[in-house]
C-alpha cells in the first residue's frame, strides 16, 4: 500500500505548481479538533495494518445485463440458487508488510453480507424480480482500500444477469478495520506517495476557461496528528467573473485537477489520510 515512486526525481519535476497553485508549505495547519476523533483509536502500530476499505470498497462487480437487475441488487432483491462451497481454515493474502495468514470468511457470511448492502428504499416504488445468484466460487478480486487498490481472496458471485461476477472479500473480519463501516478515510494511491513518504501527490479543481467565472486559487493545509493526516483544500476568489458570453460555449465538466504536492512534517506511515474543503 506504501509503494513508492518510480523515481523521486520524477515527483520532483513534475511538482512544479501552476501560478494559481503553491506547494502547501507556508500556510498554517488547520484549527485543532478539525479531525474527526472517530479515527484516533486507529492502530498505526498494529503489522500488519488493518485493511481499510473505501465506503463502496467491499464490494467489486462489473454491471449486470440488464435494468431489473441492478434494481434488484441496488434493493437487496437476491436469491441464492447455489450450493454453497466449503471455506478453507485459513486464506494467505499479500499486503506491503509481507504474506499474512488470516481466518477465511465462511460463504454464507459473503453472501449475507453482500445482500445487505442493497435496501427496498435505494428503490422506491419498484419491484423486481430478485436478481439470482447460480454459482458461487473462491477466488481473488481487486478492492477499493484507502491505500488502493488491493487484491484479496474473493468470492465470486455469478448469475445469469450478473456481467461477470459480484466479488466478496473471503478473508475474515480480524483483517479489516470497522469491517463493513462506511469511513472517510481518502485514498491514496501507491503513485501518490514519494519515495520517503514524507510528500503527497494531492490534487485541487482546474480552472475552468470561461470569463464568466471566477479565477480561483487553490490551498491545501495539513493537520496531523499521531493517527492521521487531514487535508483541507481551500479554495480563494483571485477575481471576479468577467461579463458572459453568450456566444462562447463554456463547459465546467471534465475539467481536469491540477496536481498539488503536500509536505508533512514526519512520514505518513500507516496513518490514515482524511480529506475536507472550505
Amino acid at each position: 500500500m506504501l509503494a513508492v515512486f518510480a523515481s523521486l526525481a520524477l515527483l520532483t519535476a513534475c511538482a512544479q505548481p501552476s501560478p494559481l497553485v503553491g506547494d502547501g508549505s507556508a500556510f498554517a495547519p488547520a484549527a485543532p479538533g478539525a479531525v474527526s476523533t472517530d479515527w484516533a483509536a486507529f492502530p498505526v502500530d498494529q503489522v500488519p495494518r488493518p485493511i481499510i476499505v473505501a465506503s463502496d470498497g467491499m464490494v467489486d462487480l462489473t454491471g449486470f445485463h440488464s435494468g431489473e437487475g441492478k434494481l434488484a441488487f441496488l434493493g437487496g432483491a437476491i436469491s441464492l440458487t447455489a450450493p454453497l462451497p466449503e471455506a478453507p481454515a485459513t486464506v494467505a493474502v499479500d499486503l506491503p508488510e509481507g504474506r499474512f495468514t488470516f481466518p477465511a470468511l465462511p460463504p454464507d457470511d459473503a453472501f449475507a453480507s453482500l445482500r445487505a448492502q442493497g435496501s427496498p428504499g435505494n428503490v422506491s416504488g419498484a419491484t423486481p424480480a430478485p436478481l439470482r445468484v447460480t454459482s458461487v466460487t473462491l477466488g481473488a478480486a481487486e478492492f477499493n482500500t484507502d491505500r488502493g487498490r488491493v487484491r484479496l481472496p474473493a468470492w465470486l458471485f455469478g448469475g445469469p444477469d450478473i456481467m461477470g461476477t459480484i466479488a466478496w472479500p473471503a478473508v475474515g473480519k480480524e483483517a479489516f478495520w470497522r469491517y463493513g463501516e462506511p469511513n472517510d478515510a481518502a485514498t491514496v494511491a501507491p503513485a501518490q506517495l514519494s519515495q520517503e513518504g514524507r510528500r503527497i501527490r494531492w490534487s485541487v479543481p482546474g480552472q475552468d476557461n470561461c470569463p464568466s467565472s471566477p479565477v480561483m486559487r487553490y490551498r491545501v493545509e495539513v493537520t496531523e496528528t499521531p493517527t492521521t493526516v487531514l487535508l483541507t483544500t481551500i479554495g480563494e476568489v483571485v477575481s471576479t467573473p468577467g461579463p458572459e458570453d453568450k456566444d462562447r460555449a463554456c463547459l465546467a465538466i471534465g475539467i481536469a485537477p491540477e496536481p498539488y504536492d503536500v509536505d508533512l512534517t514526519t512520514p505518513l506511515g500507516n496513518r490514515v489520510v482524511l480529506a475536507d474543503s472550505i
